[in-house]
């Protein structure tokens, strides 16, 4: 391991330390749940009888919502679209993408690519920028992250913060006047917990859910982990690695010892939807979570509806403590190699309008990549923690590295195990 100097090592030393311890196709019709109330009116009618094909990570949740888009957009434009569902480890998927698109088998039209993808896809991308414009209101630090030397590579979809969920009648019942602002607190807060609802004999609670699978999702942790408690980052401005290393591997020392105290003993293969069942039937104190978690905790088969609380990461104890909470999100591409590109592109517009994108919001809990929705009052009260939320993105929540380091010459590709989000 000491030979290992390369920014490699600090990418999959998270791996190595906590985790040693099927394509599908097509969209039925959307049921009455998953109806569409809004659109954009300025679409297309002229491509009536042209078809594109869409790839979409998502998670089984978000299927009878993305079903009713497409069903709504075919109804809207006459085009048709086929749906290609690659899975939702987007370590896998852009694996899949990078081998499709080397290999000349790419022929989907539009991809939903993650927010760290713009550097590694670009060349196989569309150049939105003539057609799209140039998104004024959109976040710019997302439309920045999406654009590569000057060519507008895809469009926010709908962004992402890292949170921190809790009880809030545990929080009480325990007599915690607030949620844990540093990682220490985190810790005393979920061990009182743990141990009174144990010893009122529930077996199966734990103090604090997290995602553990040697996959992206562990990625995403170890890094809000490292950044909040002066682990330094990755990358710095120079493009050199500028990584504390006592700091950090004592956050990943400290995460490892919650493995079969806090959290469950198979947290190490644990993703967000896992971490979301045992939250939702009632069995933890605190989540790590996306912004989604929160309108699925509120369904009518959640235990805990109407006693969740959503706030910032904890910082670290120490002087260099700061919350570290994680940008993520996707976006949509279109394809340079797309027969159909003009029903592409509009697929695009309508899936990333104001109007759908308040839909996302109200309905599934997806962040907009549009300010002004989040002063929107329907947006505000399906999500009353998007004023959170708001604030983290405004003031700026923490990127992975950035497309292009000041001083490179030759194009920087992100690691390809740096992406995070929920998808």
């Amino acid at each position: 391991m000491k030979k290992i100097t390369t920014l490699s090592f600090w990418v999959l030393y998270p791996l190595l330390i906590l985790a040693s311890f099927s394509s599908q196709t097509g969209s039925g019709p959307p049921s009455s749940q998953f109806e569409i109330k809004g659109w954009p009116k300025n679409l297309r009618t002229d491509l009536r009888g042209t078809s594109v094909k869409i790839v979409l990570p998502e998670n089984a949740l978000d299927r009878p919502w993305d079903d009713a888009l497409i069903a709504k957009f075919k109804q809207l434009t006459g085009i048709t679209v086929q749906t290609v569902r690659p899975g939702n480890d987007t370590t896998t998927v852009l694996g899949g993408y990078l081998r499709d698109f080397a290999n000349g088998s790419a022929d989907a039209d539009v991809y939903a690519i993650d927010i760290v993808w713009p550097g590694i896809l670009s060349e196989y991308a569309e150049d939105l920028r003539p057609t799209i414009g140039r998104l004024h209101d959109m976040l710019p630090t997302l439309v920045q992250n999406d654009t590569v030397k000057g060519k507008l590579v895809a469009v926010p979809y709908f962004t992402e913060v890292s949170l921190l969920y809790y009880r809030r009648d545990l929080l009480e019942r325990y007599r915690f006047k607030q949620p844990p602002l540093t990682w220490g607190e985190l810790e005393r807060q979920a061990r009182t917990i743990e141990d009174g609802e144990r010893v009122n004999g529930n077996n199966l609670f734990w103090g604090f859910l997290w995602q553990g699978a040697a996959s992206e999702a562990l990625t995403c942790n170890a890094l809000e982990w490292q950044v909040s408690q002066g682990g330094g980052r990755l990358i710095g401005r120079d493009g050199k690695p500028s990584i504390r290393r006592d700091q950090f591997v004592a956050t990943l020392e400290r995460a490892r010892g919650w493995i079969g105290t806090l959290s469950p003993p198979d947290v190490t293969s644990q993703l967000e939807d896992d971490s979301l069942r045992i939250w939702k039937s009632g069995n933890a104190a605190f989540m790590r979570n996306w912004p989604y978690a929160y309108l699925e905790s509120m369904k009518d088969d959640s235990s805990i509806r109407n006693h969740i609380g959503v706030t910032v990461l904890p910082m670290g104890d120490g002087p260099d403590g700061r919350h570290a909470d994680i940008l993520g999100g996707f976006q949509l591409m279109v394809s340079k190699a797309s027969k159909n590109k003009s029903a592409a592109i509009d697929m695009v517009k309508f899936l990333t309008s104001p109007e759908i994108q308040r839909v996302n919001a109200t309905t599934r809990g997806y962040a907009p990549t549009r300010p002004g929705l989040y002063y929107d009052s329907a947006v505000l009260k399906a999500n009353p923690f998007f004023g959170t939320l708001r604030d983290v993105l405004l003031k700026g929540a923490v990127t992975r590295p950035p497309l292009f380091p000041a001083h490179a010459t030759t194009r920087y590709r992100r690691p390809t195990s740096q992406p995070c989000v929920k998808h």
